[in-house]
């Protein structure tokens, strides 16, 4: 019995340690990044990741308590979808800005 109240508060620091490693975008960040994706030009995955940078944290007021950091992840989610997309859905979507973010939100 003894065992168990060391083993179970044990077990349960592991898995929210765990658990903390694990990504954890919310519907809006994703949105976002969909919408900076879009925005900017996404001929060379390696210079999207590098505009979508500058815009997020461009876009942080010196004063800013909380600045927006970019999540690298988060954008190689994003340009592995535009990737995953057919070459006719690319062009579509490089044409028409709200069919980009419809495209890549599927």
């Amino acid at each position: 019995m003894a065992k168990l109240k060391i083993i179970l508060p044990l077990l349960l620091i592991l898995v929210l340690a765990a658990w903390s490693f694990f990504p954890h975008d919310s519907e809006e960040d994703k949105a976002y990044y969909v919408a900076v994706f879009c925005a900017v030009d996404h001929h060379d995955n390696q210079t999207a990741d590098q505009q979508m940078r500058n815009v997020i944290e461009g876009g942080n007021s010196d004063y800013a308590l909380q600045k927006i950091h970019y999540k690298s992840s988060l954008g190689r989610r994003i340009i592995s979808r535009w990737q995953d997309l057919t070459p006719d859905e690319q062009q579509r979507a490089m044409q028409d800005n709200s069919a980009c973010r419809q495209l890549m939100n599927r």
